[in-house]
């Protein structure tokens, strides 16, 4: 009995061990894809955050020189607007200084002193004319 035993105990021992050498070379393509399938996930992974990355550096090259344009463009309005204060102070002590002004107002009381004398003067000539005309005597 001890020889049915022994044989029984081999006999188990080698079924376990197909089974063993079964289920690993099943098993073991299994394993070998989900180890390939998650390598490729891993690199694809570290493919889209490079890629990230360089997305984030292109970004950010591209803030930093929108906002070195605003600046140059900023300097460039404070530029034009100090010009433009010169010439409107220049424009203004130019054009409209006292003295001019005052001469204009001279100028100005002098031709309108001009035509009140020319009006008064065709308004008597005018006024004899209406007296003439009145008491008949010939012009």
């Amino acid at each position: 009995m001890s020889d049915a035993v022994t044989w029984g105990a081999i006999a188990a021992a080698i079924g376990l061990l197909l089974t063993i050498i079964g289920f690993w070379t099943r098993y073991s393509d299994r394993i070998t894809k989900a180890e390939a399938a998650a390598a490729a996930a891993a690199t694809a992974a570290a493919g889209a955050a490079t890629a990230a990355a360089e997305v984030k550096r292109a970004a950010e090259i591209a803030i930093a020189e929108a906002k070195r344009e605003a600046q140059a463009a900023a300097e460039e309005a404070r530029a034009l607007a100090a010009k433009l204060y010169q010439v409107e102070i220049w424009s203004r002590d130019e054009f409209v200084r006292k003295t001019s002004f005052e001469n204009v107002i001279r100028r100005l009381e002098a031709g309108f002193g001009e035509l009140k004398s020319d009006i008064g003067g065709r308004l008597d000539r005018m006024t004899d004319r209406i007296e003439t005309i009145k008491t008949g005597a010939p012009h």
